[in-house]
């Protein structure tokens, strides 16, 4: 069964200017895919491409195993819910007539019962009768969001969709991406919150100028890119039997301080066999914490850039 998304070798260049370059890498079926890079990694020129709005240089881009030309491939974009850039809305229609369009353009259901509860989906609901010209960005954003999945799409492509949200908002939003694969959908979601990438996806596609530099399920990439810490707290003077016991566990690359405080790089072992060392040997713990890499250290050490 193919990947419902597919990139092989594709390569985009705007005059002499090449955006992707031999890019390669699929989306596995029922996922969350966070597809991260920096500025001008080619993020949206990909996206387009896949949706079919530019055309590639060279390679094979597939949609549910179609290529673009292909009798399958319209009737596989249809199946694609997407915001791609600003949602493309009527601003003199309501929320509802929105989406009444979108589905009639679509041919699927779009009664009135059917309507609301997508709007509902996405925390709209007592707004259905009102004028989309006069909603904030983050409304626009939530009316976007239930255009994309109107129908149901087997593949949902997302630009940005917490841009222009509160925390409060986002929160929402991430719940209502990260419940896609359970209403059968794959999704691709780019963006530059890393943050929500790591609640909210399980795989993630990472560019760097153009082409791709690493593809995983999240827990791997923050694991082969993050840094993991523990920091244990003793008196100064018993600094260096402390640093015989934590070795003894086999823990290397130690950094102790004059304070006491000493730095275990990369810890996988429970905390409590720590403390157990140094309660062994006599050593009191005025303090431990645990530092867990995060999907942003890792995606920093990976591209050696300072922002997505």
């Amino acid at each position: 069964m193919p990947h419902p998304i597919e990139f092989e070798a594709i390569t985009k260049k705007f005059g002499s200017r090449t955006v992707l370059q031999d890019l390669t890498f699929d989306v596995p079926q029922g996922s969350v895919v966070g597809l991260l890079g920096p500025n001008g990694a080619g993020k949206s020129t990909a996206m387009r491409v896949l949706l079919g709005l530019q055309r590639a240089n060279g390679g094979r881009v597939r949609l549910m195993g179609h290529e673009p030309g292909t009798s399958g491939y319209s009737a596989a974009v249809r199946r694609v819910g997407s915001i791609i850039e600003a949602p493309p809305l009527y601003k003199n229609a309501t929320a509802m007539q929105n989406l009444q369009i979108r589905a009639a353009a679509l041919g699927v259901g779009h009664d009135e019962t059917a309507v609301r509860n997508m709007l509902d989906r996405v925390g709209l609901a007592e707004r259905a009768e009102d004028k989309v010209g006069g909603f904030s960005l983050g409304m626009r954003q939530r009316v976007g969001l239930a255009l994309a999945m109107i129908g149901e799409p087997g593949i949902i492509v997302l630009d940005e969709p917490t841009n222009g949200l509160d925390p409060a908002g986002a929160v929402e939003i991430r719940n209502i991406v990260r419940d896609l694969p359970s209403r059968g959908a794959t999704a691709l979601v780019c963006t530059h919150r890393l943050e929500e990438v790591e609640k909210s996806c399980d795989y993630v596609v990472v560019l760097r100028q153009g082409q791709l530099l690493t593809q995983g399920p999240i827990a791997e990439i923050i694991a082969a890119g993050g840094h993991h810490e523990l920091t244990v707290d003793v008196h100064p003077d018993e600094t260096g039997i402390a640093l015989q016991a934590l070795q003894a566990l086999g823990l290397t690359g130690l950094r102790a301080e004059a304070s006491g405080r000493i730095h275990v790089p990369s810890v996988l072992q429970d905390p409590a066999t720590v403390t157990k060392a140094l309660a062994d040997v006599g050593v009191y713990l005025r303090g431990l914490e645990t530092h867990h890499a995060t999907l942003e250290e890792a995606f920093l050490r990976l591209t050696g850039e300072a922002a997505a």
